[in-house]
């Protein structure tokens, strides 16, 4: 019984870190791409369906540094639906996201179940309501680095990570691929950008199938937000267990 439990207990720790690699690969792609995304090198060739295909240079990498650098605050609702192919099934849930340069980000879910992961830097720090237990998930930057972990902070990286593969219209969104140079949990990342340089959706491909689509809206860049929504507070009511 005791190996079955702690069998069970490693599965839910590679679940739990699969999960937080990928709300860190969400909230990069949100704040690379969320202003400044007209970084077209020049004309494109076009298709006969009037869509532009191309590979864009590395050199493109340099626009998106260039818009990153002056972000400083993002916040943003969120619906994300999650296809899990192992159970040819889709699960949807809500919430919102905030984020402040050197202060770190929360992402909370409000349905269908209250969750949330929030980043300061050195932790990430894991609740949900049904939980009697909030995990705190030290962020080792030695062992995590050459990862999407590396890019909240120091956006000069992203071309070490990631190759920029395509670049298209479709209808009146913006549509750029992106691919991981390394293999992980990620395989590749659809984003839509719309006619106000906002990112709107992204749709991420992972390696067991599953597709996890985010779509934004109510987007502020650059207000204020107060610093506390950055830091954990404890009710007392909840073991901290450490990871």
């Amino acid at each position: 019984m005791s190996d079955s439990i702690e069998c069970l207990a490693i599965t839910m720790r590679r679940e739990q870190k699969k999960c937080i690699t990928c709300i860190f690969f969400i909230v990069m792609i949100a704040i690379c791409f969320c202003v400044g995304a007209g970084y077209a090198a020049g004309p494109h060739p076009r298709t006969p369906n009037s869509e532009y295909q191309t590979v864009l240079p590395q050199s493109s990498f340099d626009e998106i540094k260039k818009a990153y650098a002056e972000i400083k605050t993002l916040e943003a609702q969120f619906k994300q639906r999650i296809f899990i192919s192992s159970l040819k099934k889709e699960r949807d849930s809500k919430g919102e996201f905030f984020f402040k340069r050197q202060k770190g980000f929360l992402w909370r879910y409000k349905t269908p179940k209250v969750q949330y992961f929030l980043y300061d830097g050195k932790f990430i720090w894991q609740e949900e309501d049904d939980k009697p237990y909030v995990a705190k998930n030290k962020i080792d930057k030695e062992k995590t680095g050459g990862t999407f972990f590396d890019l909240i902070e120091d956006i000069a990286k992203i071309d070490e990570l990631f190759t920029l593969k395509e670049q298209k219209i479709e209808e009146n969104f913006e549509v750029l691929q992106l691919i991981p140079k390394k293999e992980g949990t990620v395989i590749s990342a659809k984003i839509w950008i719309d006619k106000q340089k906002l990112i709107k959706k992204i749709e991420i491909h992972e390696f067991t199938g599953n597709v996890n689509t985010i779509e934004f809206s109510s987007i502020k860049v650059n207000q204020s937000l107060d610093e506390s929504k950055f830091i954990f507070k404890s009710d007392g009511k909840k073991e901290i267990v450490e990871r």
